[in-house]
């Protein structure tokens, strides 16, 4: 699998392409171009591309990670009443309306896991930047598989040789960035303007303020430093460790090799992702497809069984009326017109009985196929991998035929049909083996009058 990371500078576009297999990770190559204008523009874009071909070899583009600069984005740390990442990310967005200072419908947001249940670091950006930057490299021959910050890169940067690094992380590649990590997890974080990183007090002050509270405002017992760090943070780091690329990586963009590898970063980084109005439309429609296809399946679904039930309806119509055709016949016989007999009453109510064993034989007496079907769908064991497949109605006999995640939940769904059929029905297993589709068991049930409920 190749992944190809897009960094974004002030003064230059770089990229990495990075090659992924079971067996090894590479770089096969990096590039960069300078901008004519802070942050580069359509021509800077379509002269990346070009280096990006000549290192990747020909046909489509590998897709990209996009990662925008700091200066773009903005960092709030959020606590929210969950702490699964997926409901988290769906709430976080009415935490940051109203606190950021841009127009709420201008905002566009991800969250980063921050180490603690509820606590979550939030990173925003104006939605039309990032709108127009994605149209930019998407115009300029970039298959984007999403927008990522400088933060998310320097986090999969360092990961990638430090997994689980706890300490602070300083880059000064781009704007100012200071990451305090526990565990791998973004604890807090701060970036820090042109204004501020020129004041060396206010930067000094910043960096204590991401420090660990229980340090007391001490240096963390590790740190990694991108690119140069100011001389006034010397007291602050006084050992720093220098990030440095793995193999002969050369000059490339550490921010860049961060983005190429977010793809394989996604449950540290929480697949993080600032999604523009097309992926959210695309995925709308996905969803729309799925609830589309889900409905026609249970449609069909319906039309199936209601059929089937007509049909076992249907017959036993047709067997009461052969029963009663029969009582008729047999009663006429009985009595062919005689107005005087002797015994008459007796006769005929020996008739009878004998016409009444005949029916239950016949299954007549058997519940109707709809209460039949209630009383199998109220034996399904409750949250259980058992599924009934198909069914058939024959002269009584209620065949039922599916999946089932063990054999024991086979017996378990034996034993509810015993009670809910009673002792006046047997319930027989006859057949239940494996299957090569995930270890299921399939399963055949047969239903019939009389027994004692055993499985033969």
């Amino acid at each position: 699998m190749k992944s190809l990371g897009i960094s974004i500078a002030h003064n230059s576009l770089s990229a990495v392409l990075w090659e992924h297999t079971l067996f090894s990770s590479r770089m096969e190559g990096s590039c960069e171009v300078p901008c004519a204008e802070p942050y580069g523009r359509a021509e800077d874009i379509a002269r990346l591309a070009e280096e990006v071909r000549k290192i990747a070899g020909p046909g489509p583009l590998p897709s990209a990670v996009l990662s925008l600069p700091p200066a773009w984005t903005f960092l709030r740390r959020v606590r929210l009443p969950v702490s699964d990442l997926p409901r988290a990310k769906k709430m976080h967005l009415a935490e940051l309306e109203g606190n950021l200072p841009i127009e709420d419908e201008e905002i566009l947001s991800d969250i980063l896991p921050a180490g603690e249940p509820g606590a979550f670091l939030a990173i925003a950006a104006r939605r039309s930047a990032v709108e127009k930057a994605v149209a930019a490299f998407t115009e300029g021959g970039f298959l984007l598989d999403r927008a990522i910050t400088d933060h998310v890169s320097l986090l999969c940067a360092v990961l990638s040789s430090k997994n689980g690094f706890s300490g602070l992380v300083f880059s000064g590649l781009n704007d100012l960035v200071a990451l305090r990590l526990s565990g791998g997890a973004v604890m807090s974080a701060r970036q820090f303007p042109a204004a501020i990183a020129a004041n060396p007090e206010e930067l000094r002050a910043g960096i204590r303020e991401i420090l660990d509270a229980d340090a007391h405002g001490a240096s963390p017992r590790a740190s990694v430093v991108f690119g140069d760090h100011p001389a006034s943070l010397a007291e602050l780091l006084p050992q720093p460790d220098p990030f440095v690329l793995p193999g002969a990586s050369g000059n490339a963009s550490p921010l860049a090799y961060g983005a190429a590898l977010a793809p394989h970063f996604g449950r540290e980084t929480g697949n993080f992702s600032l999604r523009t109005s097309a992926e959210a439309e695309s995925e709308r429609a996905r969803e729309r497809s799925r609830v589309r296809i889900a409905a026609a399946v249970a449609v069909i679904a319906v039309l199936s069984l209601l059929g089937t039930i007509q049909v076992a309806q249907w017959a036993v119509g047709k067997k009461v009326s052969q029963i009663r055709a029969q009582i008729r016949k047999e009663f006429t016989e009985a009595v062919p017109g005689v107005k005087v007999v002797v015994q008459e009453t007796a006769q005929i109510r020996e008739k009878i009985q004998s016409l009444s064993r005949q029916r239950k034989e016949l299954g007549a007496d058997f519940p109707e196929p709809t209460a039949m079907l209630e009383k199998v769908s109220r034996s399904l064991p409750a949250n259980q991998n058992v599924s009934v497949r198909e069914l058939s109605y024959d002269s009584g006999r209620l065949r039922l035929q599916g999946d089932a995640g063990s054999a024991e939940l086979v017996e378990t769904f034996r034993t509810s049909l015993v009670a809910a059929f009673g002792p006046e029905a047997t319930v027989t297993v006859q057949e239940a083996e494996g299957s090569a589709r995930g270890g299921s068991v399939r399963y055949s049930i047969l239903i019939e009058k009389g027994g004692n409920g055993r499985a033969s």
